[in-house]
């Protein structure tokens, strides 16, 4: 008799430990999830340059000096939730924080939504719909212009792109990173969506912690035009397709260069403000607080549920 209590509370036991490891299991994995995370979605990284997608001239805001810049406002606390509303809490300190998971009663579902009623189009109606659309593509085109390449010295650029299959390269006599945040260009009637990639890249020597000086290879860079322009170097100059981007660029960089300078330096200025101000105001490590439910609100399975149960050692 004694030998079979002994059992039955050893499974008993076994079973609460199980329990327990399979909550600190589920708990390390979002707990991974919460320090990871916002790492991958940049949060910690410092902000954003203010752009412009319509336009060359990304809209001024805040003090000139600062190229926009206006500090991020304090992010507010998560509002609490009634105890009754919860139905068990783990909390548990980690990098300066603390993580507390809460499981939740289950929340009421909304109210159903009448799904709106899709008209039925004709073969006709659809070929109608489709020669109006091409015909406004036709009137209006859009393209897609995506740029790769190196700036040398902030004086010359040299650009490639790729189209229907062939290489393309070129030699730009500007600083070509006064086009790198312009997420679109109208030029007439057609519409430039740009995806511009480039690295910057000094030939004057340098010397390295050791004292060695290292001279970096200048490249050729074949005459350029004394006007805002660029030199093919490679791909075929008479592709209007490839080309035609590329001529549109130069032409705008030529009619609209002080504002498109103006508009680089502010992001020069917003960033290196972004930059002193996350200098002097370092990331503190913020408590975080996850909640979560399981199925559908039953009110009478749930009517017994006791209010924050805690785990050992934990905090609320």
């Amino acid at each position: 008799m004694t030998g079979q209590l002994c059992k039955l509370i050893s499974r008993k036991h076994f079973a609460n430990l199980t329990t327990l490891a399979m909550k600190q299991l589920l708990f390390l994995i979002v707990l991974t999830g919460v320090v990871i995370f916002p790492l991958l979605r940049g949060e910690d990284t410092l902000p954003a340059p203010v752009t412009s997608s319509d336009t060359a001239t990304p809209e001024h805001v805040g003090p000139a000096d600062a190229g926009g810049f206006v500090p991020p406002a304090p992010r507010q606390p998560m509002p609490a939730v009634p105890d009754s509303e919860v139905i068990q809490r783990f909390s548990m300190a980690q990098g300066g924080r603390i993580v507390t998971m809460e499981e939740l009663v289950p929340l009421e579902e909304p109210p159903m939504v009448d799904r709106a009623v899709v008209p039925t189009l004709t073969p006709e109606e659809i070929a109608a719909r489709r020669a109006e659309w091409l015909e406004e593509r036709r009137a209006h085109p859009v393209v897609m212009l995506c740029l790769s390449g190196t700036v040398y010295d902030h004086k010359a650029t040299l650009l490639e792109w790729r189209s229907g299959g062939e290489e393309y390269q070129a030699w730009s006599n500007f600083d070509f990173n006064v086009m790198r945040n312009m997420g679109s260009v109208k030029v007439g009637s057609t519409t430039y969506y740009l995806l511009v990639l480039l690295r910057d890249e000094s030939t004057a020597p340098r010397r390295t912690k050791s004292g060695l000086v290292i001279t970096p290879k200048v490249p050729i860079i074949p005459p350029q035009p004394k006007e805002p322009g660029f030199v093919l170097v490679k791909g075929n100059p008479d592709n209007e397709d490839a080309m035609g981007g590329i001529r549109q660029l130069h032409e705008l960089y030529t009619t609209d260069r002080e504002q498109l300078v103006a508009a680089y330096e502010r992001r020069l200025r917003y960033q290196a403000a972004a930059k002193a101000w996350e200098k002097e105001n370092p990331p503190q490590p913020e408590n975080v607080t996850i909640r979560w439910w399981r199925g559908k609100r039953n009110p009478e399975a749930n009517a017994g549920a006791q209010p924050a149960i805690k785990s050992e050692g934990g905090q609320p």
